[in-house]
């Protein structure tokens, strides 16, 4: 990973170069729209607003061009270049200029949440949309016939994740943006400051205002029925992944403990996502108060 930081930071036409592969294979393999991403961020933190604008304006014509002679959908691809580098250049930005992780996911959350709000006062139903979307997306007809379920059943699916969609897309954009501003801030350690990243994100605190108003905003979602409070808690709980994720490396740290401990927890990540998001998100908040990373670090009260 360090070769392709340092290829990349070689000047304007690589980091174009590999920015727009990597996002053509993105939309093949999710995960490289991550790394596609990441080099842009890398590219904000390292020079700043304008040389990542000469890296991507001409990257994403590039884009353009080849998914217009392949498929025939440049404007789409372009599009979706723009949605996967523009939220993590802006965070990557945020970062450069206040030196505060915490600041950038804080605005990151505050990115989801526009999204959210946008479409709740743009959209006349979100929902309705969503569940128009859907049914194109996934016949209930061939669904049925493809996995045995029953088209009702697979209607009253669609039904479920019509309200949720909203805030399932801007917890997608959120945590894409974060995933790759963290690898662009390990590359730029890398290279620049050895060891320096894993301080920095052990440190991340968040606060205890954002972390009442996320308890806050997730206590609304359990008892009340609007869809755009669901909506934001999707948002804020992909945020708060990350807070907990720092607790944890905090704490194995602080007690010595081997990688092991943070390679099981990414591993259950896979089988366990649900209970493990939201077992991250719940440590991250109540940290806050309890400062788990304090306690364990010699002089602490355990």
């Amino acid at each position: 990973m360090k070769g392709i930081a340092e290829f990349v930071m070689r000047g304007p036409v690589n980091a174009g170069a590999v920015a727009a592969g990597t996002l053509l294979l993105g939309l093949v393999v999710a995960p490289f729209a991550w790394l596609s991403a990441a080099v842009v961020a890398l590219v904000a933190l390292r020079l700043g607003a304008f040389a990542t604008l000469r890296v991507a304006g001409p990257a994403l014509a590039g884009v353009a061009l080849a998914g217009a002679l392949v498929t025939g959908q440049g404007a789409a691809i372009a599009i979706s270049g723009l949605v996967a580098w523009l939220p993590a250049m802006v965070l990557a930005l945020v970062l450069r200029q206040r030196v505060r992780l915490d600041d950038a996911l804080l605005v990151a959350c505050a990115i989801g949440w526009a999204l959210v709000l946008g479409t709740y006062l743009f959209v006349e139903d979100p929902t309705g949309l969503w569940r128009d979307l859907l049914h194109r997306i996934m016949p209930p007809e061939t669904m049925a016939a493809r996995f045995e379920l029953s088209a009702e059943g697979v209607r009253q699916m669609i039904d479920a994740m019509a309200p949720l969609m909203t805030g399932v897309v801007a917890m997608s954009v959120v945590f894409s943006a974060i995933t790759s501003l963290l690898l662009a801030r390990w590359w730029q350690s890398l290279l620049y400051n050895p060891g320096g990243f894993g301080s920095e994100f052990r440190a991340l605190r968040l606060g205890r205002t954002a972390a009442a108003i996320t308890l806050g905003i997730s206590a609304l979602a359990l008892f009340t029925t609007p869809a755009w409070i669901d909506s934001l808690a999707l948002v804020v709980a992909a945020v708060y992944v990350f807070q907990g994720l720092a607790v944890a490396h905090g704490v194995v740290n602080g007690l010595g403990l081997g990688p092991g401990w943070l390679v099981a927890l990414y591993i259950a990540l896979v089988p366990l996502m649900i209970y493990v998001v939201v077992g991250l998100m719940i440590v991250g908040a109540v940290d806050a108060w309890a400062d788990y990373r304090r306690r364990v670090q010699p002089g602490g009260n355990g």
